[in-house]
């Protein structure tokens, strides 16, 4: 088997073997700078909500792109985040928007570059929060209180569901994966509703898990008790992969940079998910203060060898 999928009924085998969600979409002319592979690329995305949440999004933003670059996109949604890192280390994908965390592992990993981000109509990269809460039933009032308890992470390779409530964990004096009964939920809305549901005493519950739970009327910050939250987080990138030319890359980021996010919807209310109206570049250097943190969960992404 080639190195990219060639034909569609491939792609769908490949995806099926991974246990992924793909979305062809066409192109629609050659350009002046070819697609890398005879099928177009592939636009891999980790599962940090339901499949049935991103899947629309990641198809209309494959949609705009596949215009721009004269080039198919395939969107990709993978089962793990690990499952993308592997995705792009053995070279089956293209292109991949992942987590902080998640990036700066495939960064050491698989050699992917940071290229773009969500940001603000000033173009500053989107931010937010990761923050661990419980319910007032528990009678747990601060981080001290949590050893022995039930506690739901969302992903081992997630920024604000991992990475930085373990750190806070770690800060507080407890081990973060033994000192806990420790659970990963899958995603972060899994995680927040295994709080929600009693499933947990405690749980990672990051900014914009709030803001989706509030536009459907799903959270009441009065049901929870926040003992903990972290400064401002980068959003994270969308990165190549190390094989793709300069000469697409280039393309790649001005097709990026016209995308109009500010037109794509999470939920069917209508209510955006994410403070950011467009993508602005990106570089891997705004990942170093997450990279820094990483020996916290036991794994090294500085560079190099």
């Amino acid at each position: 088997m080639s190195r990219h999928i060639m034909k569609v009924s491939s792609l769908a085998a490949f995806c099926m073997g991974l246990s992924i969600l793909c979305v062809p979409i066409t192109a629609s002319a050659e350009d002046e700078v070819p697609c890398p592979h005879p099928d177009g690329i592939t636009f891999a995305i980790e599962p940090y909500e339901p499949i049935n949440t991103l899947e629309p999004v990641f198809r209309a933003i494959g949609e705009q792109l596949s215009e721009r670059l004269h080039c198919p996109v395939h969107v990709m949604i993978t089962v793990s985040y690990s499952a993308e890192i592997e995705a792009m280390r053995s070279g089956h994908t293209d292109l991949g928007l992942f987590g902080p965390l998640g990036y700066v592992m495939a960064h050491k990993m698989a050699g992917v570059d940071a290229i773009a981000v969500l940001s603000t109509p000033t173009g500053q990269a989107g931010l937010y929060t990761a923050s661990i809460v419980t319910r007032p039933s528990t009678g747990i009032h601060d981080l001290a209180g949590l050893r022995g308890r039930s506690f739901a992470y969302s992903d081992p390779a997630s920024t604000s569901g991992h990475l930085l409530p373990a750190a806070a964990l770690r800060n507080a004096g407890l081990d973060p994966d033994h000192d806990l009964a420790v659970r990963y939920a899958g995603t972060h809305t899994a995680a927040f509703e295994a709080i929600r549901n009693g499933q947990v005493d405690a749980a990672e519950l990051n900014s914009e898990t709030i803001a989706d739970a509030r536009a459907v009327g799903e959270y009441d910050p009065k049901d929870y008790v926040v003992l903990w939250q972290s400064e401002p987080i980068p959003q994270g990138p969308i990165a190549v992969a190390a094989g793709l030319s300069p000469a697409f890359r280039q393309k790649l980021l001005t097709a990026l940079m016209s995308v109009d996010v500010s037109k794509i919807r999470l939920n069917d209310n209508g209510k955006d998910t994410v403070a950011a109206s467009r993508l602005t570049p990106q570089t891997d250097a705004a990942y170093d203060g997450i990279r820094n943190l990483t020996p916290i969960i036991g794994v090294d992404t500085h560079r190099g060898p």
